[in-house]
């Protein structure tokens, strides 16, 4: 299938499709008689994986790294320590996001009863910091 053919079935762009390609994360195509790429079915499933996996938060590095990997018993168990990872990094980022937003509620709050003081609000804002 053309390059064109396999960003239809996967939604991924074609420049994005090169740029993998590039970067040694897909096999470089086979070339038709007239220079188009050639993409197998194959492709399709690399493309999907990498797209996936980018969109969960695992970096070009990590994706490849996994691509890479020798396809042996513990392939399975390497993945799932991956997957495990990134989930720990996510629930510590929903964490931080937490914090954060009960401090920004917070000062909102406090700004809102600050109508009186107008210095109150950046006075909240240099605590916040802190």
């Amino acid at each position: 299938m053309r390059i064109g053919d396999l960003a239809k079935r996967t939604g991924v762009s074609t420049a994005t499709i090169r740029f993998y390609e590039a970067r040694g994360l897909l096999p470089a195509a086979a070339r038709a008689a007239n220079g188009y790429r050639d993409y197998d079915d194959h492709a399709v499933q690399i493309v999907t994986f990498i797209d996936r996996a980018r969109r969960l938060g695992f970096s070009l590095r990590e994706v490849g790294a996994h691509l890479r990997s020798p396809r042996d018993a513990g392939r399975k168990a390497r993945l799932q320590a991956q997957l495990e990872l990134k989930l720990a990094e996510l629930d510590a980022h929903m964490e931080q996001v937490r914090a954060r937003r009960a401090i920004l509620a917070g000062l909102i709050e406090e700004i809102a009863s600050a109508r009186s003081d107008p210095e109150k609000p950046d006075r909240s804002l240099e605590r916040a910091r802190r």
